[in-house]
């Protein structure tokens, strides 16, 4: 009833909580649309699928992306802000008692996916299934309308300060409930420091390699590294040991990826491998679409937007290999 309130009393959205959300409905950001239109189909997901690994997602997804990584973040920042500028009393009053509340769902989500994870050994990969579809969700959450910062500066904050709570508040989360995000090949550097990961990630967004749709990509070398170092993150080096793959893009420099094999680490580089595994030809925007969830990757393939050439085993591996 607090943000019902306020938005009738102070935005003069709606008379009602139906109406205040469709009058706010033009302004969501489409990386939180994406976000929410997920929760939605995992609520139908629930209704069909009673399993622990199902429900263990929707525990991921509801109590420690949404609510620790996201909703935290911002009431912690609009908190903060106006407590600066000693405006809106009853306002913050309201937003601490909805904190300490999403704290004490946090911790139930933590304490709930530590159990499912201890009873059902499915329940961790499948977890980290739905982080990998939705973390490129959430990072587009915050971007301000035309990159204005003054949206978040006006608060007193940067940017980077609001992605790095939200990059400490995830990986605490998944430690917390027994989980080691850098073994769930998230594609995320968790070996880096949060406010790094909050970088790269602000960097990716910027460059329109992450997020909405921008009409085109314009190929820079710096973040298409940070791009092809997530991807070989997230290589699971088991389903193919040794393998090369390829990226023959019409558009833009080459780029290779060799798979982890005995003592040799997976890698990335631009440039051609011979005789590759596995060739993905295409356009540089269309592989960046995928790998930002604006294109399916069976839609692109059945469009022929990316056109696979290689071994056959490695053709039908490569849904495994990617995660």
């Amino acid at each position: 009833m607090l943000f019902a309130r306020f938005m009738r009393e102070v935005a003069g959205a709606g008379a009602s909580v139906g109406a205040a959300l469709d009058e706010t409905r033009p302004r969501l950001t489409w990386g939180f649309r994406k976000v929410f239109e997920r929760l939605d189909r995992m609520a139908n997901e629930l209704r069909r699928d009673r399993s622990r690994p199902k429900l263990a997602q929707a525990i991921t997804l509801y109590h420690l992306v949404i609510e620790a990584s996201l909703a935290q973040p911002g009431q912690h920042f609009i908190e903060e802000g106006l407590t600066r500028r000693d405006l809106l009393p009853g306002f913050r009053e309201g937003i601490g008692h909805v904190a300490r509340d999403e704290q004490r769902h946090i911790a139930f989500g933590v304490k709930m996916i530590a159990d499912l994870v201890r009873e059902d050994p499915d329940c961790e990969p499948a977890i980290a299934e739905l982080l990998r579809e939705i973390l490129t969700f959430t990072l587009a959450v915050f971007v301000p309308p035309d990159w204005d910062e003054r949206y978040v500066t006006s608060f007193g904050f940067t940017l980077e300060d609001i992605y790095t709570q939200g990059a400490e508040a995830i990986e605490g989360r998944l430690r917390a409930a027994g989980l080691d995000p850098l073994t769930m090949r998230l594609g995320l550097p968790f070996d880096m420091p949060p406010a790094a990961r909050a970088r790269r990630g602000l960097a990716l967004l910027r460059a329109g390699y992450l997020g909405a749709p921008n009409g085109g990509v314009k190929p820079d070398r710096e973040v298409t590294a940070m791009l092809f170092d997530g991807l070989r993150r997230q290589i699971d080096a088991s389903v193919a040991p040794g393998a090369t793959i390829q990226w023959d893009f019409s558009d833009a420099e080459p780029w290779h990826l060799r798979i982890a094999r005995d003592w040799a680490p997976t890698t990335v580089a631009p440039g051609r491998v011979e005789n590759p595994d596995l060739t993905f030809h295409c356009r540089f925007g269309d592989w960046v679409d995928i790998a930002a969830g604006r294109t399916e990757p069976w839609r692109a393939l059945l469009y022929g937007r990316v056109r696979p050439t290689g071994k056959l085993r490695m053709l039908l591996r490569a849904p495994k290999l990617f995660g």
